[in-house]
């Protein structure tokens, strides 16, 4: 009879761990950059659109870039709520359970030329390591928008 010495299932055993290790990681990162997209395409839109909705159009004809200020927040505000469906803690709930929390840092709004610039981090939990790991990832961000006239 011969003797085995169990290496091969050692190897099976490695290899297996190996690959649910780098499954997991790869999953983690996917997350993460989908999170990212998802934020950075939304504020994108939320600040494009409080520029185009503040803009003071009767100075257009005479070819000055002017804005209002107070309109310009409250429209990205309204996005922010509304649309991207934060509440008043800029988290955002699905089933009574927290996806992400949006931290702006910074909050930029220059009149001339105009300029709309938001900076911050998200906050998330990682997807499936949630149970077993206690931790949160910070995703920076940093979006701008501004007016400008070709002629």
């Amino acid at each position: 009879m011969k003797k085995r010495d169990g290496s091969a299932n050692v190897f099976f055993l490695l290899f297996f761990i190996l690959f649910i290790l780098i499954t997991t990681i790869t999953v983690e990162f996917y997350h993460i950059f989908t999170v990212k997209e998802h934020v950075e395409t939304e504020l994108s839109r939320a600040v494009n659109i409080a520029v185009d909705t503040a803009m003071l159009d009767e100075y257009r004809m005479e070819h000055i870039s002017m804005i209002h200020i107070p309109t310009a927040q409250s429209a990205f505000e309204s996005y922010l709520h509304n649309e991207m469906q934060l509440d008043s803690a800029n988290e955002r709930k699905q089933d009574g359970k927290v996806l992400y929390r949006m931290i702006l840092h910074k909050t930029v709004l220059e009149n001339n030329p105009v300029v709309f610039e938001v900076s911050g981090v998200v906050i998330t939990k990682p997807v499936l390591l949630s149970d077993f790991v206690p931790m949160e990832i910070e995703i920076p961000f940093k979006v701008k928008a501004r007016n400008q006239r070709y002629e």
